[in-house]
């Protein structure tokens, strides 16, 4: 943890001082003095520090030490949302007991005031009845319409002739049941229910009144009623189950939920809330919804914002209004045309922001920010590669202080990989600042990119050109020193001040237009590569297979001829501010190299196959370490293994090797393939040992021609593979194996005790050592003779002597021709012999950079001198390309056939003795 915490300051200490004091310790990247809502300084602070060492130095620094007369208390800080953070106790901080307490607290008297609230209301209401009632007590008319309205009262009784006094009893009971029907045992209204309750018993009275007044005997009209009750109890069965379909929800939208969430997980978190309802989606993961019966529960439920769940801190949105949208739109209800244009306006602005907004388990995308300004692309790319490859690292830059802004983007290969690295990352501790991370929204998309190259629209220019642009980020191996025939033309006129009709005339009876243009191109890659070495590039770079890419250097190939840097500085510098362009004085070849790679990598998307001038631009990233200085002029060591030094003992005698001598004699060992009986099995290797450990432990013996650790897949992770334990190893000559069989037995290789053992498994190098080695046998002098391929077949003798003629006196010239009767041509190689070693070598070094007839590239091996060796060699590597096939069909004859030393096959006896049964 680089972030620390400072406790017990002086009140009145200000942050410059406290970065004064820290700042002797380290780099701070983050300084947060912490206030209370008034203003007033709680005495603690949080710093930040580049490093975890520069933290850890503080703590020991500053620790139980004194600042303006207050001794300082200083300790790492915990992760967010940690179980091992400590209890806050001040009261100003949210999480602290004291605070929850006075929560709770104010919850219960919230609930008090809303049930005082409610029965207040409930009081009104019955006041307000007992006021109506008593204010229409003396008004006969009132009487009789409660009278008529009196359900207990028999409709019978005038008709029966009973006296004014019963009359008068009955109308004083009346008015005690009347008094009664108003109000219940309780005190409250009677008719303050449910809502559905009141609205039927509303019906009811207007129905009773509309028969009152009509002109119907007493027995009609309790038929009359008979019929309305039974006709509303019929009604009124189905209505007894509420339609939760469509009941109107509060609902919370609640983001960066954990991913293996349950939904007893989310109600617990609530509680004491009771949510109406949890939805957790299935098939996608990071968020749920939270619905609510009332907007107070709802209110009370956003107040856990931004707290935490199994660790990590989560956020609110209101998604009510929303949540109504898709309701209808699911429902198909039509709306009013108002209400219709407006969901539709939400609609659609909810869609595009939500077509920016891709999911990190599909688009493999993240958004990061709350980084510290000091931040590089390397060290984030280092961060995020602990979980998968990552395809793009994007920080913005300032374009006035030339800073990051504290943000960018990360682009994974694997979405998974981006799901893992946001679960763990998200709130952790990175440069002494907490990192918060984001799904990420592809503001960058456009209409080329979104186009497809199986588009029927398009024209094929078009798809090729598509095709092409989505292909320029690939690092195409390219020849770099290439140059057109029109180039070449165009830069021999421009020197001899002629036209390109008498370069490439032959009416005087001199050498071809092919020759010319060829020792014309040779001349012209001569001049270049010798500017390229004075303005600082690394040849070398171009010769290696480009294992890694520059990210700010980009190399600009098959410009039209005499461009000029005045020519290509707008054009690049309209992404950024450039470096430095290095461009020969042929013009066809320049390398431009940024200040930030971000800026590049906009550069090179937009101008790959742009046009400029006649000619579409061919981009290309240029190999790391290509300048032997950066800008800064500093210089570039190329990376390479330090070679361990061996620690002597003080009583022997440390033994001085020659490295060059070393070296030369392993040099010459790689060539020579390993004897037999020369591998050996490794047993009990520790799972943690590479290849590169078990070749510098047994370098000392002598020569190893390979070494293998037998590995399978990680079930867990299937990118990566494991080791078994066990490996093999094989040494160029058996004499040394047999040494090691001897005296290394049981030797200690990381700790574990290997046991040796003799195998007869043959081992193949890997590919790129078996080419690194060609390359520099063919590169390496034997002789006079050079051995040229890769001639065109409608070259003549006359003009590969011409070519190779230019650079000294030759001894011989041989082009083989094909076997075929009637044919006069020839196989496509030849072998040229100098006079002497000089002139061969200054033939080899101008020919073999980039030299093409006919648009051929010539390529140059070192031969030996003598003719029979050179037929003998073809006839070896000849057989060496067949001699597989051929065993293969041998050993298809007979399946009791075995291989002998010399790699010949020979039948077993017992198939001759059944051949000659």
């Amino acid at each position: 943890m680089s972030r620390i915490i400072v406790k017990q300051l002086p009140k009145h200490i200000t942050e410059d001082k406290l970065r004064q004091i820290f700042g002797a310790q380290g780099t701070i990247t983050d300084l947060q003095l912490k206030y209370t809502p008034d203003g007033k300084f709680r005495q603690f602070c949080f710093v930040g520090f580049s490093t975890e060492e520069e933290a850890q130095s503080a703590i020991r620094h500053f620790d139980n030490t004194c600042i303006q007369t207050s001794r300082v208390r200083v300790e790492s800080c915990a992760a967010l949302g940690s179980e091992d953070k400590p209890q806050s106790w001040s009261k100003y901080a949210k999480d602290s007991k004291k605070n929850q307490d006075k929560l709770k607290e104010k919850e219960k008297e919230a609930a008090a005031k809303a049930k005082e609230s409610e029965k207040k209301k409930k009081k009104e209401k019955v006041d307000k009845v007992d006021q109506i009632l008593s204010r229409h007590k003396d008004d006969p008319e009132f009487q009789e319409f409660l009278e008529a309205h009196d359900k207990s009262r028999t409709l019978w009784g005038n008709d029966l002739g009973i006296n004014k006094n019963l009359e008068d009893d009955e109308e004083d009971e009346e008015e005690q049941e009347e008094s009664r029907a108003g109000r219940d045992d309780s005190g409250v209204d009677a008719d303050a229910g449910d809502e559905d309750g009141s609205d039927d018993e509303a019906d009811e009275e207007e129905e009773t009144t509309k028969l009152a007044e009509k002109p119907i005997s007493d027995l009609e009209y309790m038929k009359s009623l008979m019929a309305t009750t039974s006709g509303d109890a019929t009604v009124k069965k189905p209505k007894t189950k509420a339609d939760k379909s469509n009941l109107e929800l509060f609902t919370i939208k609640i983001h960066n939920v954990p991913y293996n969430t349950k939904r007893q997980e989310v109600l617990k978190f609530f509680k004491p809330l009771k949510p109406y309802s949890v939805r957790l989606p299935s098939k996608v993961h990071g968020f749920c919804y939270v619905g609510f019966k009332t907007e107070k529960d709802m209110a009370k439920g956003m107040l856990k914002n931004k707290s935490f769940i199994k660790g990590k801190q989560v956020f609110f949105s209101d998604f009510t209004e929303k949540n109504k949208v898709t309701k209808a739109s699911k429902s198909g209800q039509q709306l009013a045309p108002a209400a219709a244009d407006a969901g539709n306006a939400k609609w659609k602005h909810q869609q595009d922001s939500l077509s920016k907004e891709d999911d990190i388990s599909e688009s493999g995308r993240i958004f990061f920010r709350n980084l510290a300004y000091t931040t590089n692309e390397e060290e984030l790319r280092k961060l995020f590669e602990q979980f998968g490859p990552v395809v793009e690292v994007n920080l913005p830059l300032d374009k006035l202080t030339r800073k990051i802004k504290g943000f960018g983007t990360v682009t994974y290969m694997m979405p998974e990989h981006a799901l893992k690295a946001f679960n763990t990352l998200d709130g952790t501790d990175f440069h002494g600042r907490l990192l918060h991370l984001l799904p990420s929204k592809d503001i960058e998309k456009n209409s080329n990119e979104d186009l497809d190259e199986n588009d029927a629209s398009l024209s094929f220019k078009e798809k090729k050109a598509l095709k092409l642009k989505k292909n320029a980020q690939k690092p195409i191996g390219w020849n770099t020193l290439f140059l057109g025939a029109n180039a070449v033309a165009e830069i021999l006129a421009k020197q001899f001040k002629t036209s390109k009709e008498r370069i490439l005339d032959t009416s005087d009876g001199g050498s071809s237009a092919a020759v010319r243009l060829a020792l014309g191109e040779t001349q012209v890659v001569i001049e270049m590569k010798r500017f390229l070495e004075e303005e600082g590039v690394r040849l070398d770079a171009f010769d290696e297979p480009a294992k890694k890419r520059s990210n700010t250097v980009i190399l600009a190939k098959n410009l039209p001829a005499a461009t000029d840097i005045s020519e290509l500085t707008p054009i690049f510098s309209r992404y950024g501010p450039i470096g430095r362009i290095v461009l020969p004085p042929s013009g066809v070849t320049a390398l431009i190299e940024y200040c930030d790679p971000l800026e590049a990598r906009q550069a090179f998307k937009k101008l790959a196959y742009s046009k400029f001038k006649n000619a579409p631009l061919y981009l290309e990233w240029a190999p790391e370490q290509v300048f032997s200085k950066t800008l800064s002029g500093d210089p570039v060591i190329p990376k390479s293994e330090p070679e361990p030094k061996e620690e002597t003992k003080p009583e022997e005698k440390p033994i001085v090797i020659d490295a060059k001598a070393e070296e030369d004699s392993r040099a010459e060992d790689a060539d020579d393939e390993p004897e037999p009986n020369t591998t050996l099995f490794l047993r009990n290797l520790n799972f943690k040992t590479v290849q590169e450990t078990v070749e510098k432990h047994f370098r000392h013996l002598g020569s190893i021609h390979t070494v293998e650790i037998a590995k399978r897949r990680d079930p867990e992770n299937p990118r990566e593979f494991k080791s078994l334990g066990y490996g093999f190893i094989q040494f160029k000559k058996s004499s040394v194996a047999e040494h090691a069989l001897k005296n290394l037995q049981l030797t200690h290789i990381d700790g574990n005790p290997v046991e040796l053992k003799r195998s007869d498994r043959v081992l193949k190098t890997q590919d790129n050592e078996g080419s690194q080695r060609r390359l520099a046998s063919q590169k390496k002098q034997t002789g006079t003779k050079i051995l040229v391929r890769n001639i065109p077949f409608q070259a003549q003798y006359r003009e590969v002597r011409d070519i190779f003629k230019a650079f000294g006196e030759l001894r011989s010239l041989r082009i083989p021709k094909k076997a075929t009767t009637g044919e006069d041509a020839h196989r496509g190689f030849g072998f040229v012999d100098y006079m002497s070693k000089a002139e061969a070598k200054r033939a080899f070094d101008a020919l073999s950079a980039s030299t093409h007839l006919y648009g051929r590239r010539l390529v140059l091996e070192w031969s030996a001198n003598d003719d029979s060796q050179d037929v003998e060699e073809l006839r070896k590597r000849t057989a060496a390309k067949f001699g597989t096939s051929q065993a293969a069909t041998v050993a298809k004859r007979s399946r009791k056939s075995f291989f002998d030393v010399e790699g010949s096959v020979q039948p077993n006896q017992d198939d001759d003795e059944e051949e000659e049964q």
